[in-house]
Parts: structure tokens; sequence; C-alpha cells
């Protein structure tokens, strides 16, 4: 469990926090410059609070009027940047080792061949950085930050700078990392369709600010939150049953999705981007886009210069469109609309617990 009750002064606002992360994963969502990457400095000893209380479990790891700031060595705490920062002159085993041999044996828990056939590295082993791909660095960095044998794995938006072919392969490994070796991880990223494959629960920052604290799916459409939502791409929600590796049930309808790994009958959620769903004022044939959610035209608003129409389709559903399109469509409040997703702009989130 990470505690944190800290205070920083910054040259445009204060960061003020005061929140438990008590789940596997708590993600990190907010505006660049809100303090998030302050924050994980803080936490890390990188940075040093003004005043507060920085705790893992029953370790204290800054308190100022107890007069404890461990260094960042000391701290157990594994840190995986935008940037993977491998050491160039080193091949992939001696970087996936570096910070492991400086560990007392009694403090290692993990086995490099372990971390090394998790992250599917055995084929690189031998290679120098520069003869990787953006998305095998990145396996390295995280295994890297493994074998430290952390307290805890903090994640500043590690896949930002991969393309999205290699963001969804880097993910399983996430997955695997949350599941199988039971390391607490902090998650920053701008991406909620990213966030929801690893967690539901979220600090939202903004201006130094803890607005919201806690599951996605109930805090997304608080008035204070949406906004912020909105002008990164909002992502919708919808909770769905599983019926196979590649369709889900949702309010009697059968939606496609991409291949998932969980068993028939779990429940689950599922992301889709406003700017992913089409809207057709009749039920369309012949297309290659396999899914259509009926629904009813809610509102119709203009946000951050772009324009959303909300639908109900059982939970209030967002898409956005051009005004173009509004006119020549002739969208209305009130009147049936139909949404069409295609399988691969669905992503696959948590379980419901």
């Amino acid at each position: 469990m990470l505690t944190l009750c800290v205070h920083r002064q910054l040259a445009e606002f204060t960061l003020e926090i005061d929140v438990t992360c008590a789940y596997p994963v708590t993600a990190i969502f907010g505006p660049s410059g809100c303090g998030k990457t302050t924050l994980l400095n803080l936490i890390s000893g990188l940075m040093r609070p003004d005043s507060g209380q920085i705790s893992i479990d029953d370790t204290i790891l800054f308190d100022a009027e107890k007069g404890i700031d461990l260094p960042p060595e000391k701290r157990r705490i594994g840190h995986v940047f935008q940037d993977d920062l491998l050491f160039p002159h080193l091949n992939v085993r001696q970087n996936l080792l570096y910070g492991y041999q400086f560990l007392a044996p009694s403090k290692r828990k993990f086995h490099p061949n372990a971390i090394i056939d998790l992250l599917e590295l055995n084929t690189l082993l031998d290679r120098l950085p520069n003869l990787l791909s953006g998305g095998e660095r990145q396996r390295v960095a995280l295994g890297r930050a493994i074998l430290t044998s952390p307290r805890l794995l903090i994640m500043d938006e590690p896949l930002t700078a991969l393309d999205q072919e290699l963001k969804d392969r880097i993910m399983p490994y996430l997955r695997h990392i949350r599941t199988d070796l039971g390391i607490p991880m902090l998650y920053v990223s701008h991406a909620i369709g990213e966030i929801l494959q690893l967690t539901g629960q979220v600090i939202v920052l903004n201006r130094g600010q803890v607005l919201a604290h806690g599951d996605f799916f109930s805090i997304a459409h608080q008035p204070k939150i949406l906004p912020l939502l909105e002008a990164h791409g909002f992502e919708n929600v919808l909770p769905v049953e599983v019926i196979s590796s590649n369709r889900v049930q949702y309010n009697n309808q059968i939606l496609h999705i991409p291949p998932c790994d969980r068993r028939p009958g779990t429940h689950i959620f599922i992301g889709i981007r406003a700017n992913d769903i089409i809207l057709s004022r009749q039920r369309p044939e012949g297309l290659s886009i396999r899914n259509a959610l009926s629904g009813r035209i809610l509102d119709i608003v203009e946000t951050h210069g772009r324009r959303l129409v909300y639908i109900d389709v059982g939970k209030r559903l967002a898409a956005e469109v051009t005004p173009e399109a509004i006119e020549e469509l002739a969208l209305k409040i009130g009147e049936p609309v139909i949404c069409l997703i295609k399988t691969h702009a669905i992503r696959i989130g948590p379980d419901i617990s």
C-alpha cells in the first residue's frame, strides 16, 4: 500500500497530494504540466517534498517532521521512463543485470531467467540497444527495473514513444507483470484506453491537485473530470460479458472485439474512443464494420473546438463528429441513430470486480 501526503511548491502551482493507493495498479491521468512527473520524482526520491509523508506498507520513505528522507537507492523503487534509458555500451544481458548485481542475495525476489522468459528476451541477450526495436528496448527496461526487486514499480508514460502496433505488443507483458509478479505499480499515461487495459483505479490530477481518485467508471462523467477526458480523446466505457475470444454481449447486442484471453462468462469493461465511432441514420449494408449499436441522441455539444454527440445505448456514449456531418445527417436531440464501431477500435479493459 502506497500512502502519499505531500506538499511541494512549484513555479506555477502548488502540488498537494493526499491519497492512498491500495490496488495492484493505480493509474495517474492528467494534462501535460499538471504535476504527474513531479509526483513520481517525489516518491522515488529524485525530488524532496516541502512537507508531508510518503510510505510503502510499513516502510517510511519520507517524513518531514521525523527527519526521514531515504535516498533513492534505498527506496527500492523501479522506474521505467518514456525513453528506455538503456546503457548503450552494454548488451541486453548486462543491462538486465545492472541493478540485480548490486542486490544482496537475500533481497533478490526474481531470478533473471524467469524474467527473461516472461518478457521473451532470450534471443536478444547478446545484442546492443542500438540493434533493438523500440518495443524490445522497452521490454529490456522493464526487465531491468523488475530485477531490482522493487517495492513499487513506477511507469512514466512508458508507451508514449511507441506506435500502436508496438503498444499492443507490450501491453500483454505489462499485464503479466501485474498478474504474475505481484509488484504494485503506478502507471502514468494520457491514454485512457491504455490505462483501462491494466486497471480501473485512477488518480486524476490538474495543476497539482487531485480532482478525483477511485474507480474510473464512477468518476469519468463528473463535470470537473469530463473536460479533461474530452481534451485527450474521450474514451467511452461499456460493461460487457465475454461470449468467446472475439465476441462480447452488451445490452442484448453482440459486439466483435480484438482477440481477448478472458473466459466466456467473464464480465469486463471495453473502451471506445469518441473519434472511433461513426454515426449513421440507418443500419448500413455492405460495410466491413462489424459493430452497430442502436441508440438515441441525448445531446450535441461543442467542447475544445469539437462537436460531441451523446447517444443513449443503455449507457451514455460520446461520438466525435464534424459540424458538417451534424448538418448533413440532420442530427437532432431525441432522434434514433446507429453507432458504427470497427472491431480493432475497441480496447479491452479490466475485469468487472
